[in-house]
């Protein structure tokens, strides 16, 4: 050992072994940070990757669904479309089968062929009953289903009810009656159509299945817990009942208590299933209380709201009066390119009067014959070739308006029967509206109330 040498010293060997194990351990905690940095930046490229392709599923799955939709809407749409173009469309013919039975009967019959006629019109109406079901029911699948909220009568529906339903009773030997309760016998809110389609469905059902015994119908009116009015439809029958395990798919669509009802009675078993929709859709419900060989009573309950106190309205006219009423020289131009439908018309109006009626096959001649003058009334069908009804419409309103003339009264006459459409065509200039099939009472009525509310409109 030179000197100046330092000699280790205990202290310093402790020193230095310290200082070794401490940078091992630096230098073992950067290594396993590293490696946890790496697992970490390694498990984030993966759940990014795992994001990228959810959201790429996601997107494509919502695409799919926004398709499915698409698809859907537009079945839906094409499906509305097609009931409504049958619809129309086998109207028209009606039109024609059920006004040659109305000619028929006023030509003068012997008993025989009263009853073959009268066989040949309540056919046509069924069928008509049975496509207004089918239309309803495609329009209560796309939340459609259209309501009116107007003042009615409620002892117009008792009378209308009785009027309707008592001879099919009758010919049948069951007992009929139609009652209206005092709290019933006032005006309400309401749709008129919807309230007489769920009474007429209930008593229909009641005297079909009803060999023996009566039929009743009592309207009533009552409130709810929170005061709101509810009209009560109560029918009463004596037929043989339904069975408790039968009464949950009576109100299923197209469907009846079993296969053989639908075999000895016919059908679609549509009726009961609109009826409960009309009656939910006014925040009410319809219930039944059946046992097998007892009867059967149905309640519909709808929610309506009381009308305002005013003078009580003249009635309508009715169909006896109807026969009185005369159309002579009244000057009529109407627009129908079927040629049935012509037919119907001139035989509709034979009785009332008759008129001098021109026909004419499409809008754009009506335009033209009404420009040359001599006319009361135009009774103009929609759907016509070369130029349609409302075209026509809007055509001679622009040049009433501009020439200065008072309004003719243009009443349509069209298989569109639907509630917006009517809005539509009274929108857009027409003064009424009468849908096909026609008869001669709704189609003398409406021409009367465009008479008058023209009338008005001039004084």
């Amino acid at each position: 050992m030179f000197l100046g040498d330092t000699i280790p010293t205990p202290t310093t060997e402790v020193s230095r072994r310290r200082y070794d194990r401490q940078m091992r351990a630096r230098q073992e905690a950067e290594g396993l940070l590293e490696a946890k940095s790496r697992e970490l930046y390694e498990a984030n490229q993966r759940l990014q990757k795992l994001l990228d392709t959810l959201e790429t599923a996601v997107k494509e799955r919502t695409q799919e669904l926004e398709e499915a939709r698409s698809a859907a809407e537009s079945a839906n749409e094409a499906k509305s479309v097609f009931l409504a173009s049958m619809s129309h469309e086998i109207r028209t013919p009606l039109n024609g089968i059920l006004g040659m039975a109305q000619a028929l009967q006023d030509s003068g019959l012997s008993a025989e062929q009263e009853q073959l006629v009268n066989i040949l019109r309540d056919s046509g109406t069924l069928l008509l009953a049975l496509i207004n079901d089918v239309l309803d029911i495609s329009k209560i699948e796309a939340g459609k289903l259209e309501f009116e909220a107007i003042p009615y009568d409620l002892s117009d529906l008792r009378d209308a009810m009785f009027n309707h339903y008592r001879l099919r009773a009758e010919e049948k030997g069951l007992s009929f009656n139609v009652s209206l309760s005092d709290a019933a016998n006032t005006r309400i809110i309401a749709d008129p159509t919807r309230l007489k389609q769920v009474a007429g469905n209930l008593l229909s059902n009641a005297i079909k299945f009803t060999e023996t015994g009566f039929v009743t119908l009592h309207i009533d009116m009552k409130s709810t817990c929170a005061g709101d009015p509810v009209l009560v439809l109560k029918v009463k029958d004596t037929g043989h009942g339904i069975p408790q395990s039968q009464q949950p798919q009576l109100f299923q669509r197209f469907s009846q208590a079993n296969a053989s009802v639908t075999r000895m009675h016919g059908g679609t078993g549509l009726g009961l299933a609109i009826s409960r929709h009309i009656c939910e859709l006014t925040g009410g419900s319809i219930k039944l209380r059946s046992e097998s060989g007892a009867g059967a009573e149905f309640q519909a309950n709808l929610l309506v709201k009381h009308a305002p106190e005013t003078e009580k309205e003249e009635p309508a006219p009715t169909q006896a009066a109807d026969a009185g009423i005369s159309f002579a020289g009244l000057r009529i131009l109407a627009a129908e390119d079927n040629r049935t439908n012509q037919i119907v018309l001139r035989h509709m109006l034979k009785k009332a009067g008759p008129p001098a009626l021109t026909i004419v096959g499409d809008g754009e001649k009506a335009v033209q014959a009404w420009q040359q003058g001599g006319y009361d009334m135009i009774l103009m069908d929609i759907n016509m070739p070369v130029m349609d009804g409302m075209e026509a419409t809007r055509q001679i309103r622009a040049l009433e308006h501009e020439k200065m003339l008072d309004p003719i009264p243009i009443v349509a006459v069209s298989a569109n029967a639907m509630v917006h459409q009517v809005a539509g065509y009274l929108h857009g200039g027409m003064t009424g509206h009468v849908a096909k099939p026609i008869s001669r009472d709704k189609l003398v009525n409406a021409m009367q109330a465009a008479l008058a509310q023209c009338q008005r409109s001039l004084e």
